[in-house]
C-alpha cells in the first residue's frame, strides 16, 4: 500500500511541467514540520534546564527590633509606693504658742549664780521658738533656742525682758520679769526687800 502511494507521488511529480518550481514548494512544505519539531524540542530543553537548576533563595535579614534596657542599681533601695508623711516645720502653726517665765517668779529674791531662766513653752501644734533677752535695758542678746543663764549679777533690783520669736515666722511676744538679786557672799539684806513694781501682763509685739 505504501509502495503504491509512493509510486503515485512519483508519477504525479514526473507529469509536472515545471519540476523545479514544485520541488522547491514541496521542500518548503516539508521543512515546516522539521522547524516546528526543533522549536518544540528547544523549548522543552529550556524548561527542563530551569527545573533542574537550583533556585536561588533570597534571605531577608529581619530588621532589628527596638529593645528597652532598664538598668537597676541593686544598692539603691526602691522607694515605697505609699510613703509615710512626716511632719514638717510648715505644718505647724507659725504663731508663738503659750509661754511663760516659770523662774524667777515676779518680785522673787534670787541668789543663784549663775541664774538660769526656766521658760515653759507649750509647743504642741505651734512651731518651735527662739529667745533673746535684755537685762536692765542692756543690749539684746542674739536669738537662741538654748537655755539662758545669767552670771555675776550685781546685787539689787533687776528687770528682765525676754523676747520669744517663732522660728518659722516673724511673730514674737515680749515678757518682762522683775526680781531682786543678792550675792551669796554678800550680807543678807535686813528689813523689807525693796519693792519692785511688776508689770501685770506681757507686752505682745504685732506680727508684720
Amino acid at each position: 500500500m505504501f509502495q503504491d502511494l509512493w509510486q503515485k507521488i512519483r508519477n504525479w511529480y514526473r507529469s509536472l511541467p515545471d519540476k523545479k518550481r514544485y520541488f522547491e514548494f514541496i521542500a518548503a512544505v516539508l521543512t515546516v514540520p522539521v522547524l516546528l519539531t526543533v522549536l518544540i524540542t528547544n523549548l522543552s530543553n529550556i524548561n527542563n534546564s530551569k527545573k533542574s537548576s537550583p533556585q536561588e533563595t533570597s534571605t531577608t535579614t529581619p530588621a532589628p527590633t527596638e529593645r528597652t534596657i532598664i538598668i537597676t542599681n541593686p544598692t539603691v533601695p526602691v522607694a515605697s509606693t505609699s510613703p509615710t508623711l512626716t511632719p514638717t516645720a510648715t505644718q505647724c502653726k507659725p504663731q508663738v504658742g503659750p509661754v511663760e517665765i516659770a523662774s524667777p517668779v515676779e518680785s522673787q529674791l534670787i541668789s543663784d549664780d549663775p541664774l538660769c531662766l526656766q521658760i515653759n513653752y507649750q509647743a504642741g501644734e505651734f512651731c518651735s521658738v527662739v529667745y533673746s533677752y535684755s537685762l536692765d535695758n542692756s543690749n539684746w542678746s542674739p536669738y537662741t533656742d538654748k537655755s539662758i543663764c545669767l552670771y555675776n549679777l550685781a546685787p539689787g533690783p533687776k528687770t528682765l525682758e525676754l523676747k520669744i520669736k517663732s522660728s518659722q515666722s516673724a511673730d514674737e511676744i515680749t515678757l518682762i520679769r522683775n526680781f531682786y538679786y543678792k550675792s551669796k557672799a554678800g550680807p543678807t539684806p535686813t528689813g523689807t526687800i525693796p519693792s519692785i513694781t511688776p508689770l501685770a501682763s506681757p507686752t505682745v509685739s504685732p506680727t508684720p
